[in-house]
């Protein structure tokens, strides 16, 4: 039988890839999509590669004055988890995801984004990390100071619901995390939020919109949605000058 508490911990990861405390910086941005890392990267000053192992890379570099760690923050839940506790338990203390998310309402359209108040959990992840009525939340602060760089008719806050199935989205689901008051459908959004709140870290999810489940447009391909990922990135760095970290 076993008799360790845990078989594997986040800081056991670290010390197999020889973490050194202060290698990351105090503000982190993840994304799991490659080119939005890359977009990052353009921005950030002097990056130095921190570790690239398990198919997941950080980097740390300057932005006016302050280190910004950046990496791949996965692309689904589990790895979404994994990250997230990984950059928390090395230090991170402000977490910024940049994702994207299909829209539950008519209004939202392809290429604008949705900031994530809170998270309905329709994944199997967090389940081992909180109890059933728990609700992730992303700051109120970050949420506030977002608001006045990520503003207009074009951007829509509220609650995101995260699936581990992308393609069971079924009728039946969506019109029931719709009257449950979710806006946007994700798939990672709840595990970046429930571990960042276990760890006490200040974290936002600010999401582009791809698709749109109610009129049915795909926009995964769209020249709108790539435009509007750059204009993400761009706005989440000024984010990171507003915010005290």
């Amino acid at each position: 039988m076993m008799k360790r508490d845990v078989h594997i911990t986040a800081r056991d990861l670290l010390n197999a890839m020889q973490f050194r405390e202060g290698d990351l910086g105090r503000i982190g941005i993840l994304s799991g999509q490659p080119q939005r890392i890359e977009m990052c990267l353009e921005i950030l000053g002097n990056p130095i590669k921190n570790f690239s192992a398990f198919g997941y890379t950080l980097w740390t570099g300057e932005y006016k004055g302050k280190r910004i760690t950046v990496g791949n923050g996965g692309m689904y839940a589990p790895d979404a988890a994994l990250v997230t506790e990984i950059v928390c338990e090395g230090g991170v203390d402000v977490l910024i995801r940049l994702g994207s998310c299909g829209a539950l309402r008519t209004y939202i359209d392809i290429d604008y984004v949705v900031i994530a108040e809170a998270a309905l959990r329709g994944d199997g992840v967090t389940n081992y990390y909180v109890n059933d009525g728990f609700v992730p939340r992303a700051e109120r602060e970050l949420i506030e100071a977002s608001s006045s760089i990520f503003d207009g008719k074009n951007v829509h806050y509220g609650t995101v619901w995260t699936t581990d199935a992308l393609l069971r989205e079924t009728k039946e689901i969506i019109n029931r995390v719709i009257k449950e008051g979710a806006i946007g459908v994700d798939m990672v959004t709840s595990p970046f939020l429930t571990i960042a709140n276990l760890y006490k870290r200040r974290a936002l999810a600010i999401l582009v919109v791809s698709d749109n489940l109610i009129t049915g447009e795909m926009g995964f391909f769209d020249i709108r949605f790539f435009d509007a990922e750059r204009e993400m990135v761009d706005k989440a760095f000024k984010l990171i000058e507003a915010i005290d970290a």
